[in-house]
């Protein structure tokens, strides 16, 4: 009830890492700035556009300071306004609840904490950080001496709700991390660019805290990534579908088709993640087909559109896929996707099936060619999960007119 679920980084087998051989760079310099022992910034920012990858740069750093019989991972919150996680109350309980769990110390701290003042878990978020970190990292100092870090992820900040609470969150930990410079608490927070939040950054008294990195949307090392990923990634289909490619092909894709769908990515790892799962969809096991539209709907694609709309292109490939919805269904894919594009509310899949008065089989053929950009739970554990999007731009594209129609 009070911690945010599903935020931590293992929680979500379907949550995207780094494909091998990519992000070397930015990884290997956010991994530097988490290990140097004399860091001067206990604060790192990593921005960068929608779809660039920041999050699976994150996930794969978390998982591999996981697997370390030396980790200094503390807490991890990957916040999802799609998907449900985006509550500022529950940020700071949250991560309480992770580290009670890792270090014995501030469990029994806590566990006296919420004795002695149980609403402590519904009072603002700055009376929840003064309790929740303030209290014990810096005036009890309850593990100086035993752990000289503990990193904190805060990753897509920008989808918890509401941009005061955003401000608010990053005005807290910049004031511990400069008050406090001896505890052992660094924070890694991951978030787009947005306006509200470079402003909260560029406070004084922010300034002094943080060290910042950015993830570009078309840097050289981001289209090489991309390359690779698309070219590892087009061998599994082939591999996979083999039985649906012909053999008279020497080469699938071909170079101008692959190049062609390289440049149109810009550096966007979300463009040929989402164009991967489409053509290799099992739906449709029908590979070949599915890289021809692909490719016709990349070409109508203007350069007058994309020059008033980013996202043009992406776009394009969201309106292919769901123009592959059957008619007699459509009103029921619709419904289905109005609920979880406004709504949000986390609601299990089979309740809602059920408020729409519509029969589960019914739901699932309706959803059958969205494979590419939700995440359907399998019938056995909808009535536990919801409908999750791969990435927020999917939602993003559905509530805009100008983008979707």
């Amino acid at each position: 009830e009070h911690i945010i679920v599903g935020a931590e980084f293992d929680l979500s087998d379907h949550r995207p890492s780094c494909h091998p051989e990519t992000r070397v760079n930015i990884s290997g310099s956010i991994r530097a700035w988490m290990h140097n022992l004399v860091r001067k910034y206990k604060i790192l920012w990593l921005n960068g556009p929608a779809g660039v990858g920041k999050s699976a740069i994150l996930q794969t750093i978390t998982k591999t300071e996981a697997d370390s019989p030396t980790s200094i991972l503390g807490a991890t919150l990957f916040f999802s306004r799609p998907n449900d996680r985006d509550d500022p109350q529950r940020v700071f309980t949250t991560i309480a609840y992770q580290l009670a769990v890792i270090y014995p110390s501030y469990r029994q701290y806590i566990v006296r904490l919420l004795t002695l003042n149980p609403v402590i878990v519904k009072k603002s978020i700055q009376e929840q950080f003064k309790a929740f970190i303030v209290q014990p990292f810096a005036i009890k100092e309850l593990l100086a001496g035993s752990h000289d870090t503990i990193l904190i992820v805060l990753d897509g900040l920008d989808e918890c709700e509401g941009d005061h609470a955003q401000r608010e969150i990053i005005l807290l930990i910049a004031k511990f991390a400069l008050q406090y410079p001896t505890s052992p608490l660094i924070w890694l927070i991951a978030s787009r660019p947005e306006s509200h939040i470079q402003d909260a950054f560029s406070e004084d008294a922010v300034q002094p805290s943080y060290t910042e990195m950015q993830v570009p949307a078309d840097s050289d090392e981001g289209r090489r990534d991309v390359e690779k990923y698309l070219r590892d990634n087009f061998a599994v289909i082939r591999k996979n579908h083999w039985r649906s490619i012909p053999s008279s092909l020497q080469q699938w894709p071909s170079e101008l088709d692959f190049t062609t769908i390289a440049a149109r990515s810009s550096g966007l790892f979300i463009f040929p993640s989402t164009i991967i799962r489409f053509i290799g969809d099992d739906n449709y096991a029908d590979p070949t087909s599915q890289l021809k539209k692909v490719l016709g709907d990349i070409k109508s694609t203007t350069q007058s559109i994309e020059g008033n709309n980013p996202f043009a292109t992406l776009d394009a490939l969201y309106t292919r896929i769901l123009s592959e919805i059957p008619l007699d269904v459509l009103q029921t894919t619709l419904s289905l996707l109005a609920i979880h594009a406004t709504i949000r509310s986390g609601w299990p899949f089979a309740d809602v099936c059920n408020w729409l008065g519509v029969p589960q089989g019914r739901a699932y053929g309706a959803l059958r060619r969205l494979h590419s950009v939700l995440k359907i739970p399998d019938p056995e554990n909808g009535f536990e999960e919801g409908l999750e999007a791969f990435h927020a731009s999917f939602y993003e594209y559905l509530l805009s007119p100008s983008r979707s129609g």
